[in-house]
């Protein structure tokens, strides 16, 4: 009579329900030492396996590791079937018992190893002394990646032949993430250490002894790494004396932070510079440390000292341009009609302020004869090269004589264009300068009027005759002369070549 459909399917889950069972207490027997091998019935008949170990103390001990049971085990014969494996390996694996045993190891996962060389380390490691331990890679049979690290045991008969293997095995897969995490995060700290371009030290609190020091440190103080290793500050020159050192530990050991901004400092090689300090008391992992931070603040101050020189020139200069722009006013004011002062005054400190822009744009180191000419006679650029005619060598002036040259060229400008050769459509401007190589060189600059109405003398001094006469010779300590042709006004200004030039010209 044959069973029903069922009845067959029940009898099966019972029994390997028993045979789970016998495992679990066979487990139980290891961790207590009760027993030096296991036994594990087979299609050929009960086949026992013996612990590889010399004594039942190592066998215990071994019986324990497998008896945790929050990591996996599994054992395989020699076949790498599976035939034992705990709950904590079904859920670490994604599988059952009743479907892995039996089965080959493949079946559960694949291996992939962390080094080349590590998985002849282990065929090694368990074929001389029977066990090995170390990490590596399971892939699960839905592709899940786990890093592990696996404790392997020889299983062997009565006889002492290999039978099989015992594994147990600890997912560390986020223990790995982590330290990857923490590796990661150290080579960036010694990357920053080590290109930072300020110095950097570390110091002992309890010493106050250095305890590294990165690269740029080295250069900055020109002592070599292990020069620099156990010394206090003091003794590299950072700060003043023993007592200053043990002063900033303390104000440390109150405020966390301390921060010096301007220390002198000199190098072994004796170089002199200036730096700031900022240094940080922290806790690195349960034990305190000094960081301090150094800056070559050398070219910093530098540059200060140059902005305060600058700003001290500057505000001299703008003195300077008060006077002559309150002189140009009152001459103004006592030459001029008091008609036209608000139009004449205007326009005669619109020349300054073109000579002003030519000089900053030159950072106050002169301006070219060329450039200044262009600028004073700006409302004039169309009929340069035709009405307007210029010549003369590249010649850097300085600043007092562009000041003094530029209001004459636009006083002399202003008068052509309102009495002279630029106020018909007939006249021309000849404006020229040459410097003369003699004993003595010397620098002549001309304004020559052709084509104008008929010129007379003046029958009164003007302003505009102060400007271009004394005034121009002032600026240059030179000498002018003024010449009312009938058929134009020719100026010409001489002066020595040292009271004009900003520099030397080569070939005079």
């Amino acid at each position: 009579m044959k069973s029903p459909p069922g009845s067959t399917l029940l009898e099966e889950n019972a029994e390997l329900h028993a045979r789970l069972e016998e495992a679990e207490e066979m487990l139980r027997a290891i961790r207590g030492g009760e027993v030096d091998a296991l036994v594990v019935e087979s299609a050929a008949g009960p086949q026992v396996y013996a612990l590889q170990g010399l004594d039942a103390a190592t066998n215990r001990f071994r019986g324990e590791i497998l008896a945790q049971v929050s990591d996996a085990v599994v054992a395989v014969d020699s076949e790498e079937r599976i035939i034992y494996l705990n709950a904590a390996a079904e859920r670490l694996y994604g599988l059952t018992a009743s479907g892995a045993l039996g089965q080959r190891l493949s079946k559960i996962h694949m291996s992939r190893w962390l080094h080349p060389e590590d998985e002849g380390a282990a065929t090694t490691a368990l074929r001389e002394r029977g066990e090995w331990r170390g990490e590596n890679v399971h892939i699960r049979h839905d592709g899940r990646e786990m890093n592990v690290e696996s404790g392997v045991t020889v299983l062997r008969d009565t006889a002492g032949q290999p039978t099989g293997m015992l594994a147990v095995i600890r997912d560390v897969t986020e223990r790995k993430e982590h330290e990857d995490k923490v590796l990661v995060s150290e080579i960036r700290y010694r990357r920053l250490f080590e290109t930072a371009h300020d110095g950097v030290l570390l110091l002992d609190p309890g010493t106050r002894k250095i305890i590294d020091a990165n690269p740029f440190m080295t250069q900055l103080l020109g002592y070599p790494h292990n020069q620099l290793v156990g010394k206090e500050l003091f003794e590299i020159g950072l700060l003043k004396d023993e007592a200053a050192s043990q002063e900033m530990v303390r104000t440390l050991q109150r405020t966390k932070q301390v921060r010096y901004e301007n220390l002198p400092l000199e190098s072994q090689t004796g170089r002199h510079q200036e730096v700031e300090v900022v240094a940080n008391l922290y806790d690195e992992n349960g034990r305190y440390v000094i960081q301090c931070n150094i800056r070559d603040i050398t070219e910093r101050k530098r540059s200060e000292e140059h902005v305060k020189l600058l700003m001290a020139e500057v505000n001299h200069r703008a003195k300077n341009l008060l006077a002559v722009v309150q002189a140009v006013a009152n001459l103004t004011l006592k030459y001029g009609d008091p008609a036209t002062f608000a139009a004449r005054l205007s326009d005669r400190i619109d020349g300054l302020a073109a000579g002003q822009d030519l000089l900053v744009k030159n950072q106050w180191q002169g301006v070219e004869t060329a450039d200044l000419v262009d600028a004073q006679l700006a409302h004039f650029k169309d009929l340069i090269g035709t009405r307007v005619l210029i010549q003369g060598p590249r010649a850097r002036l300085t600043m007092a004589a562009a000041q003094g040259i530029g209001m004459a060229l636009h006083e002399l400008a202003t008068n052509a264009a309102k009495y002279g050769a630029l106020s018909n459509l007939q006249g021309q401007v000849r404006i020229a300068w040459r410097i003369i190589a003699a004993t003595k060189p010397a620098f002549s600059i001309s304004w020559l009027e052709d084509g104008g109405p008929k010129v007379g003398t003046p029958t009164r001094k003007g302003f505009g005759q102060i400007v271009i006469g004394r005034m121009a010779e002032a600026a240059v300590e030179g000498s002018t002369e003024i010449i009312f042709r009938e058929k134009g006004l020719s100026w010409t200004l001489s002066a020595p070549v040292e009271n004009v030039l900003a520099s030397a010209i080569l070939g005079i």
